[in-house]
């Protein structure tokens, strides 16, 4: 009886990690001197429910974006995606492999030779026991790129984690599109 009660009396918050570029050829390369406007993006989104006798319940919709840093200063938006609200059940693993079309092109951060891109995820989650609250979940996490082999710096899924001072950046709006 001790361990049911200690199982429902502090549950877990999920986690959540991101693949980018998944089993993809990143090709950054611009032919002729021309400059894309536009490529996509695959990732493969994981969200883990780390309790072992609580499902969690996703009421909104869980918005996610993909952005970039041209300087050290701002950050650029590529694309927005959303993901409907739905039930997890006690130590489930949520898995969304999908992909988004971007609506502009991201350029090589000042000073380097690596393009940063930055996902953050909003979101709110509630345990399924009577009487709780939601939570918030406000999450982000950086992936570079290096701009001449087109290789990711890091390999596999990168947890999200709470933004930290990189998230109080000026954001720049998306560019029109043509």
């Amino acid at each position: 009886m001790p361990v049911l009660v200690a199982l429902f009396a502090s549950p877990s918050s999920p986690s959540f990690s991101v693949n980018l570029f998944h089993n993809q050829t990143l090709n950054l390369t611009r032919a002729n001197g021309n400059s894309p406007t536009k490529f996509a993006i695959h990732f493969d989104l994981k969200l883990k429910n780390e309790n072992k006798a609580i499902g969690l319940h996703y009421p909104d919709q869980i918005n996610i974006t993909f952005s970039y840093f041209p300087n050290v200063s701002t950050l650029a938006i590529l694309a927005d995606y959303k993901l409907d609200s739905f039930y997890q059940g006690n130590g489930k693993t949520k898995r969304v492999r999908d992909m988004v079309e971007t609506n502009g092109f991201p350029t090589v951060l000042e000073g380097t030779n690596m393009i940063v891109f930055r996902v953050d995820l909003v979101g709110s989650f509630r345990y399924k026991k009577v009487g709780t609250k939601r939570h918030k979940v406000e999450l982000g996490c950086l992936v570079g790129v290096d701009s001449t082999t087109s290789n990711k710096m890091q390999r596999g899924f990168i947890g999200m984690v709470e933004p930290g001072l990189d998230s109080k950046l000026k954001r720049k709006p998306p560019p029109d599109p043509p």
